[in-house]
């Protein structure tokens, strides 16, 4: 009875949440507040902390605490804006917030387009270089056409660094041992548990992606800055520099606050006063749309994991549920308007079934008559690769990181711990390998033969599966395998990726797949859509409404984010281990 109370009390003021969300979303809508836009206007985007690969699906982030798009509606406005007459130039507010490479070269990129129709970009920082390296964010900052930088900012872009703790030396004094294995020697995943430092192959693998990242920022940046190569190189290296060193050095046009650069901004735009921020230019329906035939865009963010999602209503989604996706791929693949689909993946990874129910799926999709174009964002790896591979032609940036063809297995063994602490644990079972895995005794010869069989067996399937799809002979898959990691720019050399670019790159090569002329307009429709989207929020309250009282409930990261703003602060209820170390420091 204290069960269907709970259940009931849930579920009422779930359903109470939603609806006070309803009428807010409806009253954000048209005809409300939708309000016509300037004949001549600036387009404002903050980018102080980038957009998402995906923005929350739940309930807040759908309705009351939306307050970012991802990266993917973010690119596809600017496209617009750069063929909208009325949008004279864009202001660009540029941030602190560390962010992989690959979302900000598809942020270059429109940029670049936008510019290239011969408007005007301007982007200001109030600081890059106080904090933190600001990499990325001044990477950001070089696409455009004036960089501003407050006189108290200061400039201290360093280069890219990966720092790993390595826990071995540590676990072994608390008594806890970690038993795995991996395939194979550039599969360092598990090695912060397994090693007490970089072995050889790991730290060459890891030098030489970061060389190749940092070799197409100095690059792109030096080209944009029309500096030469080794200058940028040098003066990144010497940095800190002070605002008005970095100027002379031309590192940035000017310095000034925010006030002074607005100035600017209108003076560029004629003395017109009109600055729209990019929520309000997503509401105008005046603006150039993109309708016609159709593309699918099926996504895959996050860890890669078997089953359909769930969860609380108010939780933030940050895996990638292949029965999911699976579907989405299948639904578009059967909607007659569909006349290509693009396959967006940003994962580090996942669990082997699940992302080869998703291989699969593609190979299916694509024996059905229908294209099937990859979209890389900043992580394909592992898992994340082995679910692009039976792409028709898999699109990366230059700064994805992909690959890691290769697999481990790792769990802890506390028994030591246990036992100097006086606790005893015994083991009732039948069945000769029943409880091989238990963290409470050590796995026996003939049961770590079976966990490296298993292991074998996974990575010659992994490594069958891409040979074949990528048309690989032995040795140049070995090659690229071993579990080595690549930027975008080395996996196509390996032979792992196709092209080169971003989204709309896949987007016009779904469409001379598809037949599509170019003369005709291409609608980017997302599956799943928003219908099916509402059925799985309420599929998610009545779950809620069933789960025991004890759940927790975590905030979306827009809600985080908007009680940051009032000093309080969350935490989540539990942690998990990146697959790979964060790699801006």
């Amino acid at each position: 009875m204290r069960r269907y109370i709970v259940g009931l009390l849930a579920t009422v003021g779930a359903l109470t949440l939603l609806a006070v969300a309803g009428i807010i979303a409806f009253a954000a809508s048209k005809p409300f507040a939708a309000k016509p836009l300037p004949q001549q206007m600036v387009l404002s985007l903050d980018l102080r902390s980038l957009p998402p690969e995906t923005t929350s699906t739940d309930l807040l982030s759908g309705g009351l605490f939306r307050s970012s798009r991802d990266i993917v509606e973010t690119v596809q406005l600017l496209w617009q804006a750069a063929d909208d007459p009325r949008v004279t130039g864009l202001y660009v507010e540029i941030g602190d917030q560390t962010a992989g490479l690959a979302r900000v070269q598809e942020l270059r990129q429109a940029i670049a387009h936008f510019r290239g129709k011969g408007k005007f970009a301007i982007g200001f920082a109030e600081s890059l270089g106080s904090s933190s390296s600001h990499f990325a964010d001044y990477y950001l900052a070089t696409s455009l056409e004036q960089i501003w930088l407050q006189p108290s900012g200061g400039f201290g872009v360093a280069g890219i660094s990966v720092e790993t703790p390595f826990l071995k030396t540590g676990l072994d004094k608390l008594g806890v041992k970690v038993e795995g294995g991996k395939r194979y020697e550039y599969k360092s995943a598990p090695d912060s548990f397994l090693e007490t430092g970089y072995t050889r192959p790991a730290r060459d693998n890891l030098q030489q992606l970061l060389d190749s990242l940092f070799g197409q920022f100095i690059a792109d940046s030096a080209s944009d800055r029309r500096l030469e190569a080794p200058a940028l190189r040098r003066l990144i290296d010497s940095a800190p520099h002070e605002p008005e060193q970095a100027r002379r050095d031309g590192l940035i046009d000017k310095i000034g606050y925010r006030t002074d650069v607005l100035d600017e901004v209108y003076k560029r735009a004629g003395n017109k006063r009109d600055l729209v921020t990019l929520a309000d230019y997503a509401a105008d329906e005046a603006r150039p749309k993109q309708d016609g035939e159709v593309i699918a865009l099926v996504r895959a963010s996050g860890a890669i994991t078997s089953g359909p999602s769930g969860g609380s209503p108010l939780e933030e989604e940050s895996l990638a549920n292949a029965d999911d996706v699976v579907e989405a791929l299948e639904d578009a693949s059967k909607a007659k308007e569909v006349r290509a689909i693009v396959l967006r993946i940003d994962s580090p990874g996942g669990t082997y079934p699940a992302a080869d129910a998703i291989a699969d799926a593609v190979g299916r999709v694509r024996a059905a008559g229908k294209p099937v174009i990859v979209s890389m964002s900043d992580v394909a790896a592992s898992g994340g690769y082995l679910a692009a591979v039976r792409g028709d032609v898999i699109v990366a940036q230059p700064t994805t990181i992909t690959a890691s063809i290769g697999v481990f297995s790792i769990w802890p063994m506390a028994h030591e711990l246990l036992a100097s602490l006086g606790v005893n644990v015994e083991r009732v079972s039948v069945g000769t390998n029943a409880g091989m895995y238990s963290p409470f005794q050590p796995p026996s010869p003939a049961q770590q033969r079976a966990v490296n069989r298993e292991l074998d067996t996974i990575y010659s399937e992994f490594t069958r599966v891409v040979a074949d799809a990528r048309k690989l002979n032995a040795d140049r898959l070995d090659a690229a395998a071993r579990g080595r990691v690549f930027s975008g720019v080395d996996a196509k050399k390996a032979g792992l990726v196709d092209e080169l670019g971003g989204l709309q790159l896949a987007l016009n090569i779904a469409r001379a797949k598809a037949g599509i002329d170019e003369t005709k307009r291409v609608e980017l429709r997302r599956y799943p859509d928003e219908t099916e989207r509402w059925q799985r929020l309420f599929g998610r309250l009545f779950k809620l409404a069933s789960s025991d009282a004890g759940q927790t409930i975590r905030l979306p990261r827009e809600a985080r984010e908007a009680l940051a703003r009032l000093g309080i602060t969350t935490r989540p209820g539990n942690v998990r281990l990146p697959p790979l170390p964060p790699l801006w420091q």
